[in-house]
């Protein structure tokens, strides 16, 4: 999107190629997904928050073309500003994503090292929150099967 709004308008490749990058913008609509279906436990908070989360990107791409006005032609600033902002805000989100798995698989750690703690037998089979199961390790973005980087 950078390239987009700071290359001239008769920079055409420049900004064809900014905008063939944009395009990879689903993928990161998929890995949110993946970290929902992963990260939260418990049969009704998971549809909860994939439900909240459906509803949240359907509402952005209500929004989203609404930023374009015909007054803004050509270069439509105001919307390339929200598009940049909100890039900016997603970028955020995965930051405190990674942080906030990262925090809680730390207690969990240091509950499950606690001398008093002993496992549940089938537990797994419990409709038990990513919260309630001490057991359940979250994934942040780039995990390799133990949660965090």
């Amino acid at each position: 999107m950078l390239l987009i709004v700071a290359l001239p308008l008769d920079n055409n490749v420049g900004r064809l190629v900014g905008y063939y990058l944009t395009q990879a913008a689903p993928t990161a609509f998929v890995a949110l997904l993946s970290l929902v279906a992963t990260n939260v436990a418990g049969y009704t908070k998971k549809t909860t928050v994939a439900a909240l989360y459906l509803i949240a990107y359907c509402v952005g791409n209500i929004i989203g073309p609404q930023t374009f006005r015909p007054s803004a032609a050509p270069r439509y600033i105001p919307a390339e500003i929200t598009i940049i902002v909100c890039w900016c805000a997603c970028f955020a989100d995965l930051l405190f994503i990674w942080w906030y798995c990262r925090r809680q698989n730390a207690k969990k750690a240091a509950v499950r090292a606690g001398s008093g703690y002993r496992r549940v037998e089938n537990q797994e089979w419990l409709d038990l929150t990513d919260r309630e199961n001490d057991e359940f390790v979250l994934c942040a973005v780039g995990c390799r099967g133990g949660g965090g980087w």
